[in-house]
């Protein structure tokens, strides 16, 4: 997947990151397969990746991934030249906190439609805790003015009520909230039907060369 290098100066932290898993097949988006296989799952996870981080180099040239340890190698080696922020805590809340420490606006990889505006309004924006919700009750953006940990204490995650919980836990602690325009994330097959390509060149081409016909997934899986 090609994506331009970085265009950063040394030692300035990225301004955008982007949480990612090493795009293997049978490691990623196994919600996708079935129907799909796993190896054009692991693409289509790749390809969402680089058109998000294709949105965040609009607005911060020196965007990059927040990553597992174990995965920073491969992320290297497939986009040469992007930040890495390895996570030092266990768990989606030590990936969230380590990436919302550095001050960082920190967006689902798996979100390839995402707007510039919205990255550039949780940029911009005052509140405490900026967050865009997604389809499924949780959120595909997050940018935190505050301990993590603390507000993440007693989220249950990958539950339908995250975002509810997020914005109560942040409300229990006197934080500000700004909720932004919601953030199209690609867990299944019906989400990837309804993905506006025309705003995710890398997805597109994966699934132009896959010859993807939503009709003929979706009739063969009810079949």
């Amino acid at each position: 997947m090609s994506v331009a290098p970085a265009l950063r100066s040394e030692g300035t932290p990225p301004k955008v990151l982007i949480a990612a898993k090493a795009p293997v097949p049978g490691n990623v988006k196994t919600r996708l397969s079935p129907p799909l296989s796993p190896e054009l799952a692991a693409q289509l996870a790749e390809a969402f990746l680089a058109d998000v981080l294709t949105v965040a180099r609009e607005l911060d040239p020196g965007a990059g991934f927040l990553c597992q340890a174990a995965d920073a190698a491969d992320l290297r080696r497939r986009f040469p030249g992007a930040a890495i922020v390895e996570q030092a805590g266990a768990g989606l809340t030590g990936a969230l906190a380590s990436g919302l420490a550095t001050g960082a606006v920190v967006v689902a990889g798996d979100a390839p439609a995402i707007r510039p505006e919205t990255i550039a309004a949780a940029l911009a924006a005052a509140a405490e805790l900026v967050l865009a919700p997604s389809h499924d009750g949780g959120f595909g953006l997050i940018r935190l003015r505050g301990d993590a940990n603390t507000l993440f204490a007693g989220i249950a995650w990958s539950t339908g009520s995250v975002l509810d919980q997020t914005v109560a836990a942040a409300a229990a602690l006197g934080l500000a909230v700004e909720l932004l325009e919601p953030v199209p994330d690609v867990d299944t097959v019906a989400d990837l039907a309804e993905l506006d390509l025309s705003r995710a060149a890398a997805t597109r081409a994966v699934l132009g060369a896959a010859r993807w016909d939503p009709a003929h997934v979706f009739g063969a899986a009810r079949g």
